[in-house]
């Protein structure tokens, strides 16, 4: 009985002790997952408004459900989909990897951002391209964040795309 007691002992300690450990510094630094774009709640988060969307940018990573995990090149063979915003104007334009697309875009407030529905495009057909889905996924934008030259199009408190600036 001891030795079954003393066992379920071990067993529970290394279980508490797994639960409690986490990747990064033991310095009190909390994990942050990759796909998160997390501010420390006591640092100052500086105005983001759309002018900072001002320039092109490629398409560095598609993180949606639709995407399986695949890398760029691995969804978009030739070319990866690009974006240049004019903010003057409130337009943009690109391709999303098959198709030339252009239209307008609305951000009201700080970063927020529409832009899916408003964009129309060539019509060509390209075997084994998705763009379809990244259509799909910039017309389930909310809101954007940069960060070191990198775009990131966020649907809710998830990022869909990422891009880096040209």
């Amino acid at each position: 009985m001891n030795t079954k007691l003393l066992s379920l002992a071990l067993v529970a300690s290394l279980f508490f002790t797994a639960c409690n450990s986490r990747t990064g510094s033991n310095q009190g630094e909390p994990a942050v997952k990759s796909d998160s774009i997390e501010t420390p709640k006591d640092t100052v988060q500086s105005t983001l408004t759309h002018e900072a969307l001002e320039g092109s940018w490629t398409l560095s990573a598609m993180t949606t459900p639709a995407a399986g995990g695949k890398t760029v090149a691995e969804l978009f063979k030739d070319k990866a989909p690009t974006l240049t915003f004019n903010t003057k104007e409130n337009k943009v334009e690109g391709n999303n990897g098959c198709n030339g697309i252009g239209g307008t875009y609305e951000s009201k407030e700080g970063n927020s951002i529409k832009i899916g529905d408003k964009l129309v495009g060539t019509m060509m057909h390209c075997e084994g391209v998705a763009y379809n889905e990244f259509m799909q996924a910039l017309e389930t934008v909310t809101k954007f964040d940069i960060q070191n030259n990198e775009l990131v199009f966020i649907s809710g408190d998830i990022v869909v795309l990422k891009f880096t600036k040209k």
